[in-house]
C-alpha cells in the first residue's frame, strides 16, 4: 500500500509542477514556504559528524504553543543535544520563530524549518540535511510517506501529547485498512487521555506502544503579572483605568458578528465595556472592520496609534503573538472556534490568569479540558448571541461570580500539570541514547 501511496503523491506533484511557479508568484501565503516545503532552501544545516539530533515537529500555532515547554524541558534534560524544530503552516513557523529562536532568547532550538510536503523526493531532501536520531511529532500531523521513510531508515518516531478527536477517529475508521499507513511507522504514542489511547489501539497500535501521559498544555509556566506589567499591557490594549474588558480570542468567520451583537446588548447594562477581538487569522481584520455592524461604536486595530486604541470600544488584535498575554487584562474571555464547528481553541491561556471562560458547543479538540473547567465551575457554555449576552452580563455584574469562576479555572490549570515530566521520562528511558 505504501508503494501505491508514493506513486500517487509523485504523480500529483508532477501534475501540479507546471503551475507551481504561478502559485509562487500570485500567492503570498504559498510564497512564504512553498520552496522550503519542497525541500529547497530549507535553512536546515547539514548534520555534523558525531552530532545527536532530535527533530521536533508541530503542525500550526496551537501545536507550536504546546511544544514550547516540551522543547524547553527536552533541552534542559539533554543540554548537549541539538534540537531541530519544524512547523507546517506559515503562522506556525512564525510563532515558532518568535517563541523558540535562540537569537531572540526563546527555547534553545538549533534550527527552525518547514516540514516537507509528503512526497518522497521532498521528504528525502529535508531528511538528507536533518538526519535525525529521533523524531517527536506533537499532537497530530501524521503523514504516511514521511513515516515510511523514517521506518526504512530505522529512525524512531514518537507521537507526544497525542490526541484523537471523534471526528478524526471517524475519518480514520472510514479509511479501513488504509489507516495503517498513518500509524504503522510510529514507534510509540503518548496519549493525552485513556479515551485517546483506546482510539489509537482501535486503529491498530498495540498496547505496548501506547502510554497515557496527560496533556502538556497544562505544563505551560504560569504567569505572575506584576502591577507594572499589567499597566503596560493595559496601555498596549488601550484599556483605561477601571474599564471592564471582554476578550474574544481566536475567533473564526461567523463568530465576530455574534460577539458584536452580544457586546451591543451587554453595553446597556455595563457602559464603558471594551471588547477585544482577536481573529484566528489576523489578516481578516480589515475585512471585519468593513463588514461588521460596528456603528455607533468606535473601532481600532492593535497596530493603530495609541490614541485610537484608547478611544476604541472595539479593538481588533491584527498581529500575531499578543493574545496569550492580553488575557491578563480581561474580566472574562470567550474562546473562539467553538460557536462554529472548528473544534475550539486552547482555553488554558486565560485560565492560567484566573479568568472566567465562556465557549460554544464545539470544543471537540479540547473536550477533556472543557469538561474539567465546566465541572469545576470555571467555564460556561453558550449556543448563540443571546446566551453569550446573558452570560456576559452575569459575570460582569456579579463580582463574586467573576472571582469564583476565575479561581476555579486557575485551579484546574495548576492541578493538572505533570504530563511533561512523564513524557520526558519515557523518552529518556526508551528512546534517547
Amino acid at each position: 500500500m505504501i508503494l501505491i501511496y508514493h506513486m500517487l503523491t509523485t504523480f500529483l506533484l508532477l501534475l501540479v509542477l507546471p503551475v507551481l511557479p504561478l502559485v509562487w508568484l500570485i500567492s503570498a501565503k504559498r510564497r512564504a514556504n512553498l520552496l522550503q516545503r519542497m525541500g529547497l532552501f530549507t535553512g536546515i544545516p547539514l548534520k555534523k559528524p558525531g552530532e545527536y539530533r532530535i527533530w521536533v515537529h508541530a503542525l500550526s500555532v496551537g501545536e507550536v504553543n504546546s511544544a514550547v515547554p516540551f522543547v524547553t524541558g527536552l533541552k534542559k534534560k539533554r543540554p548537549k543535544e541539538n534540537i531541530l524544530f519544524t512547523a507546517s503552516t506559515r503562522t506556525g513557523f512564525e510563532t515558532a520563530r518568535r517563541l523558540m529562536s535562540p537569537e531572540k532568547g526563546g527555547a534553545p532550538v538549533s534550527a527552525l524549518g518547514y516540514f516537507p510536503f509528503d512526497v518522497w523526493i521532498c521528504v528525502l531532501a529535508v531528511v538528507f540535511r536533518a538526519r535525525p536520531d529521533l523524531v517527536c511529532l506533537v499532537e497530530t500531523d501524521l503523514w504516511p510517506g514521511f513515516l515510511s521513510i523514517m521506518k526504512l531508515r530505522r529512525i524512531p518516531v514518537v507521537l507526544v501529547n497525542a490526541r484523537l478527536s471523534p471526528r478524526s477517529l471517524t475519518g480514520y475508521r472510514r479509511l479501513g485498512s488504509f489507516s495503517t499507513l498513518f500509524f504503522s511507522g510510529l514507534s510509540h504514542v503518548m496519549a493525552q487521555t485513556s479515551k485517546d489511547a483506546d482510539g489509537f489501539e482501535e486503529l491498530g497500535i498495540s498496547k505496548d506502544r501506547i502510554s497515557i501521559t496527560g496533556n502538556m498544555k497544562f505544563d505551560r509556566p504560569g504567569r505572575d503579572i506584576t502591577r507594572s506589567t499589567r499597566q503596560m499591557l493595559e496601555k498596549k490594549m488601550g484599556v483605561r483605568t477601571g474599564q471592564k474588558v471582554w476578550i474574544a480570542g481566536s475567533t473564526h468567520q461567523g463568530e465576530e458578528s455574534v460577539v458584536v451583537e452580544a457586546f451591543d446588548g451587554i453595553r446597556k447594562t455595563c457602559p464603558g465595556l471594551k471588547v477585544i477581538i482577536a481573529p484566528r487569522d489576523p489578516k481578516r481584520t480589515r475585512q471585519l472592520l468593513r463588514e461588521l455592524p460596528i456603528a455607533p461604536y468606535a473601532a481600532a486595530c492593535f497596530s493603530d496609534p495609541e490614541p485610537e486604541r484608547i478611544k476604541a470600544d472595539i479593538l481588533f488584535i491584527d498581529v500575531l503573538g499578543e493574545l496569550a498575554l492580553a488575557y491578563a487584562v480581561c474580566d472574562f474571555a470567550f474562546i473562539g472556534g467553538s460557536l462554529v464547528e472548528q473544534g475550539g481553541h486552547n482555553p488554558l491561556e486565560p485560565a492560567m490568569f484566573g479568568k472566567p471562560l465562556v465557549f460554544g458547543p464545539h470544543m471537540t479538540d479540547f473536550r477533556e479540558i472543557e469538561n474539567l473547567l465546566m465541572d469545576a465551575g470555571g467555564a460556561a457554555r453558550v449556543r448563540n448571541a443571546r446566551e453569550l449576552l446573558h452570560k456576559g452580563e452575569l459575570i460582569l455584574a456579579d463580582t463574586g461570580l467573576c472571582e469564583s469562576m476565575g479561581e476555579a479555572a486557575q485551579k484546574v490549570f495548576y492541578e493538572n500539570a505533570g504530563a511533561l515530566k512523564k513524557i520526558l521520562k519515557k523518552l529518556d528511558g526508551d528512546f534517547l541514547v
